[in-house]
């Protein structure tokens, strides 16, 4: 088959076999590459190209992801394999992971931090969330052991931003109940403050 190339927008260049668009790849894998335009090829070598093309391409969505928000791994994995091949998406995983872009434990730590700061979560809720994001049992329990969690204060919280005072209606109680359960924290803690506060 003939090699054709093509420029086109974002820096990729679109690769043509017989006159027939194939597939893009980065600017920079080309380039790098051994192949130039008119060279006879075979499907081995356009595999090649294509897979490199794939990572390039994966690793450059991946840095993107990274620098809106951080990531696990099993996140920003899930997110990859929806737009490239599974191959692509480990291989440009293994490339952030090198450069320290992708770590489960730190993004532990950030994201329990946040989930009690900012949302009053409980330990059980926190330890939830991150395994749901797909951090290990032990990056986890660590995350959240290392949190300076004052029950207390969370049920307080919800308790005085709903106004439940010795006034309010069993239907208002059972909503902040149910929310407060929601955020991880036990019932029998919940009724405690609840009639404390009381």
């Amino acid at each position: 088959m003939e090699l054709t190339v093509k420029s086109s927008k974002n820096g990729k260049i679109k690769i043509y076999a017989d006159g027939e668009c194939i597939f893009t790849v980065p600017a920079v894998i080309w380039y790098s590459s051994h192949l130039r335009e008119g060279d006879e090829v075979t499907n081995e070598e356009l595999s090649a190209l294509k897979k490199l093309g794939d990572s390039s391409s994966a690793f450059e969505s991946g840095m993107r992801m990274l620098s809106l928000r951080a990531h696990s791994e099993f996140e920003l994995k899930q997110k990859l394999s929806m737009k490239f091949s599974k191959e692509a998406a480990e291989s440009a995983i293994e490339r952030l992971k090198e450069l320290s872009l992708i770590d489960d434990e730190k993004f532990a730590l950030m994201l329990a931090e946040e989930l009690y700061e900012r949302k009053g979560y409980a330990p059980k809720r926190i330890l939830l969330e991150l395994k749901n994001r797909g951090i290990s049992g032990n990056y986890a329990e660590n995350a959240v052991n290392a949190l300076d969690i004052n029950k207390e204060i969370g049920i307080i919280k919800v308790i005085e931003k709903c106004g439940i005072t010795e006034n309010s209606t069993n239907k208002e109680k059972d909503r902040v109940i149910r929310r407060l359960l929601n955020m991880g924290y036990s019932y029998s803690d919940i009724s405690k403050y609840i009639n404390i506060y009381e």
